[in-house]
């Protein structure tokens, strides 16, 4: 296990009993900014921005509504679609782009795609990510598994489950352990 504080601990807590399967919490590991950045986002508020929208499904919207976040998904936008094929490139990608040119806090929450991954750290070496934190949990796909320790090894704030295990399921949990903590932070 990573080193984990108490604030740490309860989270992936929440997140083993909200999925049911403590082997996939066992590599959840946390950047030392990640979680002041959480707190940043939950509390200004900002938005919260998925790859898909299966993981946007699996965010507790009316947690974000008590926070007043924003909750997004573009991977289905039409002109996200259009400007991939344009482009002869992913709509996570350019779905990436989109969420990286809207202003504000945000957390960026990548459960799938991880060409999503490699976009963001193709743009934080031309960008200062002071306004992001990342969540990337993809499973394992051809490249997720080092695209994971790239962005875990990147100066973005982040939280990682590095190694195989992921996916949406996780990441949508890790969304609602961090929106639960801060509406307790919120509440005393």
């Amino acid at each position: 296990m990573p080193y984990l504080t108490s604030e740490m601990s309860a989270i992936v807590d929440y997140v083993s009993d909200e999925i049911g399967n403590e082997a996939a919490t066992q590599n959840i590991h946390f950047s030392p900014t990640a979680l002041t950045m959480v707190r940043h986002v939950m509390m200004k508020p900002g938005s919260i921005i998925t790859d898909t929208r299966i993981l946007l499904g699996c965010i507790d919207r009316q947690m974000a509504d008590r926070l007043g976040l924003g909750l997004y998904c573009f991977i289905d936008n039409l002109q996200i679609k259009e400007m991939a094929e344009q482009q002869r490139t992913t709509r996570a990608e350019i779905a990436m782009d989109h969420a990286l040119a809207m202003e504000g806090l945000k957390l960026i929450a990548v459960g799938t795609a991880p060409m999503a991954l490699g976009r963001l750290l193709a743009r934080s070496a031309t960008r200062e990510m002071k306004d992001v934190v990342v969540i990337a949990t993809p499973n394992a796909f051809t490249n997720a598994i080092q695209l994971k320790e790239r962005i875990w090894e990147s100066d973005i704030p982040c939280v990682v489950v590095r190694g195989k295990r992921g996916g949406n399921p996780v990441a949508g949990s890790l969304v609602n352990a961090l929106m639960a903590q801060a509406l307790r932070q919120k509440e005393l």
